[in-house]
């Protein structure tokens, strides 16, 4: 099937995680921007709808994927497409589960390439065999259409002032004209985060030699481990992990000075609002196409590291037992990066 070149409906598939999703922002934004007259939907994981919350405005329609129900699901959301004839299904996705969401063997559908093998290539031989282009740009290639422009930052994001004024009241420095450092500590894998300890002495010469308020953020599973940094300062530090949705958070990092964090979904919200941005890299690298796309970002990485990349997802504990990707990272080299 020829896609049109003004297609009526387009459906894109992603349906986790939430930095993945995050990438998915400029493609719809694009699509929105060259074709104003085409609806876009969206199938997304359940857990996962709150992360479109800063493009809604762009889509018709959030087309819901429970996994949970195992039997009947798949079929419901074929019947969906079914039903709606669309002129271009892309699915930025590509896994088992998106290809049972086909309706029939003769529907056309675009499928994004995620480079499995020069990714095996890279971690087991470390062979460079990359092209490094970014994901987002990757998920622009799945669509065979063509764009005027495909810009990472985000053109408009208006934060819901009801969220801005309960973040300003849980928060008082947000709206003290005090300058705010947004600090998420956490990752879902071990060797995708910096040292609890590193950020703990990172956060102590800030207190000591700026007069910047330290912000945490989290999510709920990440607060046991994050609040250990609460005790250092219980008048500049304020522990907000767990307490706020994705889009809140969203808001949050854009109300925020500076944003730090390891290579994690909160890296991407800084990069799609073009904020300043220290993001800590350990065991991925820039070659798998995650790096934040944003002009105000310092990388802080050890490419010295012969061991480095060794997952390209990561790890519950390094694999060499040393950890020298993270921990040749020094908190006081971090701190030269924000005085700077």
């Amino acid at each position: 099937m020829k896609v049109p070149d003004n297609p009526e409906q387009i459906l894109l598939v992603r349906l986790s995680s939430i930095g993945d999703i995050l990438l998915t922002f400029p493609l719809i934004q694009s699509l929105h921007h060259d074709y104003p007259n085409t609806a876009i939907d969206f199938i997304v994981g359940k857990e996962y709808r709150d992360v479109l919350t800063p493009v809604r405005h762009y889509l018709r329609d959030i087309i819901i994927y429970d996994k949970s129900k195992v039997f009947g699901e798949s079929r419901r959301i074929r019947k969906i497409i079914r039903n709606n004839h669309y002129s271009l299904i892309a699915d930025l996705h590509n896994n088992l589960r998106t290809r049972r969401l086909r309706p029939n063997r003769y529907t056309k559908i675009y499928r994004f390439k995620k480079q499995r093998i020069r990714r095996f290539f890279y971690v087991k031989w470390k062979w460079d065999v990359f092209d490094v282009a970014p994901v987002w740009k990757r998920y622009f290639q799945t669509v065979p259409l063509s764009f005027s422009k495909t810009d990472f930052q985000l053109r408009k994001f208006q934060a819901d002032p009801a969220i801005v004024n309960q973040l300003k009241r849980d928060i008082p420095a947000l709206d003290s004209g005090k300058k705010c450092i947004l600090i998420y500590p956490g990752a879902r894998h071990f060797t995708k985060r910096w040292p609890l300890e590193y950020y703990r002495q990172l956060i102590s010469m800030i207190l000591e030699r700026t007069q910047y308020t330290i912000i945490l953020g989290g999510s709920k599973d990440e607060s046991a481990y994050i609040q250990p940094l609460t005790r250092l300062d219980q008048n500049r530090v304020f522990d907000t992990s767990g307490k706020y949705s994705l889009f809140e958070n969203f808001v949050l990092v854009s109300l925020c000075d500076l944003i730090i964090s390891n290579d994690s979904a909160p890296m991407h919200m800084a990069a799609l609002l073009g904020k300043k941005q220290i993001a800590i890299f350990g065991n991925t690298v820039r070659e798998f196409g995650f790096y934040p796309e944003n002009p105000h970002a310092v990388i802080m990485e050890d490419n010295t590291v012969s061991c480095r990349p060794c997952s390209h997802i990561g790890f519950d504990k390094c694999p060499k037992m040393h950890f020298d990707c993270m921990r040749k990272i020094a908190p006081d080299i971090v701190l030269q990066q924000i005085l700077n």
